[in-house]
């Protein structure tokens, strides 16, 4: 009986051994956050971030076992605190099954807490935070600021205040954050000459481009360029090589006159579509994701306005989401128009459409012409733009 039951013991002590190895540790320590704030990890990227689990601060301290899903080489998680005081802004951190990640902090400018880990990725992302803390302190602090007074706008009753304080954030604080933004891509451009290439030095190069180009920053491009020429053909085809790709070298953008870009689009069934296949009707387009919040909110208008104007217009949503988020979302939205994927995230249909946020929207003529493009959702916007182009 003894016998019996140290073999249970030991065999219950091995899974749970075996368990501990598939899973890294997260332990953070952070002076100054309340009890209650919630942290949270996400998964994803560009437009396709996903939360995929989230602690309560408890004294000061929060904690994760993450099951990671790479299995080559180190995942790439993302930490966001919500509430007052913490920057819209995030950490990046770098998880190996079997290993404990620490982080600590003084403050809430948490992209710059400070991350204890042995392994490599993370090592190389903390060179990079370290060469540019000093920026990276006050682009965050400078991020709190305009959050505090987008939100102090909301309860002004003078349309002139408000457009004055809108303002003091259009031409003073955003061109700031700007002009930090370049000193910290310059940097890391540079140290980028002699590190190893590797998800950490893709992933700031991806960055760089994103600012450069959003930027027009004729040098900072060219120095990209060069950074993306010591990429092996096969880094080259990995995802965040062709992101970096079509930020370099973009593909023509259809503009307002010309002919849709079609593409190979599936629906969740697996069958093939083409947008030339719904001409005779006005086309919408809607670019979204299932982690985009507004994409998600507008689903209810675009349900009414299919209803609506089903004898002039075809909706079509595509999505930028992977299969497995994209078939959940799908299930779970229930949406009674055409819902499609090209399979490549934002670097196949989104990219020829010049996509840089979502939700994204393109109207196109019975012919098939593009007539109007416009970004984001507010309540009743989708309705009153299509009242407007639709004879």
């Amino acid at each position: 009986m003894k016998a019996q039951l140290l073999f249970v013991f030991l065999l219950l002590l091995s899974n749970l051994s075996l368990h501990a190895q598939d899973e890294c540790i997260l332990q953070g320590s952070v002076k100054g956050l309340s009890d209650g704030t919630l942290i949270s990890l996400y998964r994803g990227e560009e437009m396709t971030l996903s939360p995929f689990d989230t602690d309560t601060v408890k004294s000061e301290k929060f904690f994760f076992k993450v099951k990671t899903e790479k299995n080559n080489g180190a995942e790439h998680v993302m930490l966001i605190a919500r509430g007052e005081g913490f920057p819209n802004n995030m950490l990046d951190l770098y998880l190996l099954p079997g290993k404990t990640v620490t982080i600590t902090g003084k403050n809430k400018l948490l992209c710059t807490w400070d991350v204890a880990s042995d392994i490599l990725e993370q090592e190389q992302q903390n060179i990079f935070v370290n060469a540019n803390r000093k920026y990276l302190d006050r682009w965050q602090e400078l991020t709190c600021i305009t959050t505090a007074l987008w939100k102090r706008i909301d309860t002004l009753q003078s349309k002139r205040d408000r457009d004055v304080l809108g303002d003091s954030i259009r031409y003073y604080y955003y061109p700031l954050q700007d002009s930090l933004q370049t000193l910290i891509t310059k940097k890391e451009l540079e140290l980028m000459k002699e590190m190893p290439i590797n998800t950490v030095w893709l992933n700031k190069l991806r960055d760089a481009c994103l600012h450069a180009v959003y930027e027009k920053d004729s040098i900072l491009i060219n120095e990209a360029k060069i950074r993306y020429e010591m990429l092996t053909p096969e880094q080259r085809e990995s995802t965040l090589g062709k992101q970096i790709s079509v930020q370099l070298f973009p593909y023509k953008k259809v503009e307002v006159g010309n002919e849709l870009y079609d593409a190979d689009l599936y629906d969740p069934q697996g069958y093939l579509h083409h947008l030339k296949d719904y001409k005779g009707k006005y086309l919408l387009l809607d670019f979204w994701s299932s982690s985009c919040g507004p994409c998600i909110n507008a689903i209810p208008e675009m349900r009414e306005m299919a209803e609506i104007w089903k004898d002039k217009l075809t909706i079509i949503s595509i999505s930028s989401d992977n299969k497995k988020m994209w078939e959940k979302a799908s299930q779970e939205e229930k949406m009674t128009w055409p819902n499609l994927n090209d399979f490549k995230g934002t670097v196949g249909i989104y990219a020829h459409y010049g996509i840089r946020g979502i939700p994204h929207y393109v109207l196109a003529s019975p012919e098939g012409k593009l007539i109007h493009v416009w970004e984001g959702y507010g309540k009743g916007n989708i309705q009153m733009k299509l009242k407007e182009w639709i004879k």
